[in-house]
């Protein structure tokens, strides 16, 4: 996702000046082989399920929340239990995060197995705190896979979190896009390419500390490399992929990507990253859109090859039955990709899959 978080506040200011955005509504069909999963809010990022069957995925904007996507019918159904989230008895995060929030804006999310062999669900959210929501996954490999709350970690004053990785011992990292209490300039600055973030490197003992060496210009999304020795730092306003080492945040290759979003790993083993090919305007108008359509602007999912750092277009999208793209996951021969606006997940076939 760009840049909401950032511009909350302060977008709605700027666009007061100008014309009201008016997008025509898009029906709920198949476009050019494209299916269209709807009736959703902002699903931004996706993973997926020990259970090889389905995807999980938050919702960004209200009501919020956590789903299951079952690939074999398209159907969506709740992660966590109606009603209060109960307080557990055992806690993953910070001491003092006790209570949950009383609904889930869901950004990044990732999930991995602790040490212990639990399947843990990191989840940044933006309601009544900025956060990282840890919840464990029960039944993982069952057909109805379940999530209990097991605390937060709070941001630091300055916070603004985007995605998200957790590491076997229980540390994470998380992307700081820019200083959330100067929005608006944070933002135009990332925009001209002045570093405005990093990553935090988060542990029980210690809490958020910066990593050196991966400031950037707006950092988004983040993804750990199997053996958890190095991992994948989107930086969207700098127009590059870049991985860094683990334990010290040493750079050890970069590739230019424009305004990279999410990344997920493919079955053969390259890196599936989202672009965006809206110019800066265009992305500040769609932040203020209604989550009842999507946004139609375009995207690029583009394929890196981890050894190389070698990237190329996998496919590119503009217009019905959905734009901006923030996230491409396979499944089989299929894509299925979110976005940070509108109402649906989009299902596509996975180019070059069917003459395989």
């Amino acid at each position: 996702m760009p840049i909401k978080p950032l511009l909350a506040l302060t977008l709605p200011l700027l666009l007061a000046m100008s014309p009201t955005l008016a997008v025509a509504s898009v029906p709920c069909e198949e476009i050019d082989g494209i299916h269209s999963i709807c009736g959703l809010a902002a699903p931004e990022d996706l993973v997926p399920a020990p259970n090889g069957r389905d995807l999980i995925f938050g919702q960004m904007a209200e009501p919020g929340g956590l789903f299951l996507l079952d690939i074999r019918d398209d159907s969506v159904r709740p992660l966590l239990p109606e009603g209060p989230v109960p307080v557990p008895a055992e806690f993953w995060g910070q001491a003092d995060c006790r209570q949950p929030s009383s609904w889930l804006g869901a950004h990044g999310l990732d999930l991995r197995q602790r040490a212990d062999g639990r399947w843990q669900l990191l989840v940044v959210n933006h309601t009544e705190r900025e956060s990282v929501e840890f919840f464990e996954l029960l039944d993982a490999e069952a057909e109805r896979p379940r999530a209990v709350w097991r605390g937060c970690a709070i941001a630091p004053e300055e916070g603004n979190f985007n995605d998200v990785v957790g590491l076997a011992d229980g540390s994470l990292l998380v992307t700081h896009m820019a200083d959330r209490r100067r929005q608006l300039w944070s933002a135009l600055l990332a925009a001209f390419g002045r570093d405005t973030g990093f990553v935090y490197r988060w542990t029980p003992v210690s809490g958020f500390v910066p990593l050196p060496g991966t400031e950037g210009a707006h950092p988004n999304g983040i993804l750990l490399a199997p053996d958890e020795q190095s991992f994948y730092l989107n930086i969207y306003f700098g127009g590059s992929v870049r991985r860094h080492a683990v334990d010290s945040g040493e750079l050890l290759a970069k590739v230019a990507v424009e305004k990279p979003d999410n990344s997920s790993w493919a079955d053969d083993g390259r890196l599936l990253v989202a672009s965006h090919q809206a110019s800066l305007w265009q992305l500040f108008r769609s932040l203020e859109q209604d989550h009842s359509t999507p946004s139609l602007l375009p995207f690029t999912i583009v394929a890196i090859d981890p050894a190389t750092m070698v990237a190329e277009p996998l496919l590119q999208r503009e217009g019905p039955p959905m734009g901006a793209g923030t996230v491409a996951l396979q499944r089989g021969n299929d894509l299925y990709i979110g976005s940070y606006v509108g109402d649906r997940i989009i299902r596509l076939p996975l180019p070059g899959a069917a003459s395989e």
